[in-house]
């Protein structure tokens, strides 16, 4: 909504400025609100202002689309309205300001049309002005009679009647805003209250007008409590500004009620403390666990080796030998155990974090076969390696997947069948890269075992072992721990377990770790 000028320019009067005037007919400085989207409009307007024709007027600006949110500030003596050729937006966004706005009075600034004057007058402007025919100054001018016809009315005696309704609060714009709004006199009683306001302080508007205010009247901001009739309290940021209320000094109390959001802090705030606490008894407890069970396996690994290699002398029976030996290994696995669970535990209270670096996927499964070949012999099983010499970086913690792939390949021994070979491949797969473990088995003897041994399917009993079964349990520790570092780096395990009618099949392990961390 704008008006167009039409012509380019505007006469400016020759005659000295009233703003030279001195003594008591010296013209009041006044501050007029514009409502217009027009640029030559508004120009015309901060000309007038330069110029002091009209005496001192000071100019604000928004648009009709800003809504009545600017009309909200203090000290507006008068409001001048664009309503251009006269569109129905125009002239019903005139009436909403006039039945609502603020205690000043209305100007209308549209085209020539004979017309579209009486419609503005009719919808209450005290006059309706127009720069096709009217210059700067008789805008200026008619500001300024608008002012005084205002302040005369607002001045003039009434009768009882008149005088009793208008001691009743003004009906203004702060009505349609959200925010709890509290008008104050200068002795700090209440003049006017919004619905908001009612609603935030829990008393009617016949309960708080010609009341203390009962909290902070000083300008500036203020966190208060407010304590409400029915005993609940509100937590309320209020904001004081001075303005004039009624042609008097007064004071806008601005309310904002923030209860629930500070005891939305309050929560959060709990809540960080409880888990910062749960945080550290949760580090003493892994610390004094891996104390207090490291501390005697260590003992007995160390002296059942001692024993078993005979350090000291000859311990003269073969099968005290055995029973050390079976010590020493039975303590052994223990201790890995007890990592593992500690490792699963961290990582199911989402403690750990993982560092990112440069990592080469083929070399970290080369290290973790290298350190289990010794008890993949013993064991009787082999284990091939098959990674291609260019392979792609990974970015990644690498001692947390050197960790993953050791106990993965230790469960594979486990589950794997004497004489069978572990084939781990390294490969790369839909743009990232795939780790795959697979049994291969000789045939013959598969078929051999099924000619021999009862048909059964290998049932996933936590009390059943699943060594020489070509069966990994899912949710052993070894394989928990694995899946863990696996979703750690975005990535995935998947198992498929040999069956027994199937002399093809075997058990089959694979490690897929995302496009995202590969880095070529």
């Amino acid at each position: 909504m704008g008006l167009t000028l039409a012509r380019s320019g505007i006469a400016m009067s020759s005659r000295s400025s009233p703003a030279g005037t001195r003594g008591p007919h010296a013209p009041r400085a006044l501050f007029t609100h514009v409502v217009s989207a027009s640029p030559a409009l508004r120009s015309s307007f901060t000309t007038l202002s330069s110029s002091g024709e009209a005496g001192p007027i000071s100019f604000g600006f928004s648009a009709a689309e800003d809504g009545i949110a600017p009309l909200l500030e203090p000290g507006i003596d008068a409001l001048v309205i664009d309503i251009g050729e006269g569109s129905h937006e125009a002239l019903d966004f005139l009436g909403r300001v006039v039945s609502l706005g603020p205690n000043a009075p209305v100007i209308a600034v549209g085209s020539g049309d004979p017309a579209l004057q009486t419609l503005a007058i009719e919808a209450g402007a005290e006059d309706c002005l127009s720069l096709e025919i009217d210059t700067l100054l008789s805008l200026g001018l008619a500001i300024r009679r608008a002012v005084t016809r205002r302040q005369l009315r607002d001045e003039r005696p009434a009768d009882a009647a008149q005088t009793a309704e208008a001691d009743k609060p003004h009906v203004t714009l702060v009505q349609e805003t959200p925010e709890a709004i509290v008008i104050l006199d200068s002795q700090g009683t209440i003049r006017f209250a919004n619905g908001a306001a009612q609603d935030i302080l829990g008393r009617t508007s016949d309960d708080l007008v010609g009341k203390p205010f009962g909290l902070p009247s000083d300008p500036g901001e203020h966190d208060v409590t407010i304590m409400r009739p029915d005993g609940d309290s509100r937590l309320a940021e209020m904001r004081i500004v001075d303005t004039r209320w009624g042609g008097v000094p007064a004071r806008v109390a601005a309310l904002n009620d923030v209860t629930v959001r500070r005891k939305l802090e309050q929560t959060m705030h709990d809540a960080e403390a409880r888990s910062q606490e749960t945080y550290k008894r949760s580090q003493s407890f892994f610390s004094n666990v891996n104390h207090d069970l490291r501390t005697p396996l260590t003992h007995i690994i160390g002296f059942s080796e001692m024993m078993k290699n005979e350090r000291l002398g000859p311990m003269g029976t073969d099968r005290y030998k055995e029973y050390a030996s079976d010590i020493y290994s039975s303590g052994t696995m223990l201790l890995d155990m007890i990592e593992d669970l500690l490792g699963i535990a961290e990582a199911e209270m989402h403690e750990i974090d993982i560092t990112d670096e440069i990592c080469n996927l083929g070399q970290l499964a080369d290290i973790a076969v290298a350190s289990q070949r010794q008890h993949a012999a013993e064991e009787g099983v082999s284990i091939e390696v098959d990674c291609p010499d260019r392979l792609p970086g990974f970015r990644g913690d690498a001692r947390r997947l050197r960790q993953g792939l050791f106990r993965l390949i230790a469960e594979a021994i486990h589950c794997a069948h004497r004489g069978s070979t572990i084939r781990l491949t390294v490969r790369e797969e839909g743009g990232g890269i795939r780790v795959a473990l697979e049994e291969i088995r000789d045939p013959k003897i598969v078929q051999m075992e099924l000619d021999t041994l009862p048909d059964f399917e290998v049932a996933d009993d936590p009390f059943v072992s699943a060594e020489d079964s070509s069966a990994p349990r899912e949710e052993s520790l070894a394989l928990s721990l694995t899946r863990k570092v696996m979703e750690l780096h975005g990535g995935k395990l998947d198992i498929t377990r040999a069956h027994r009618r199937d002399p093809e099949s075997g058990m089959r392990i694979g490690l897929s770790f995302p496009p995202a961390r590969v880095i070529r």
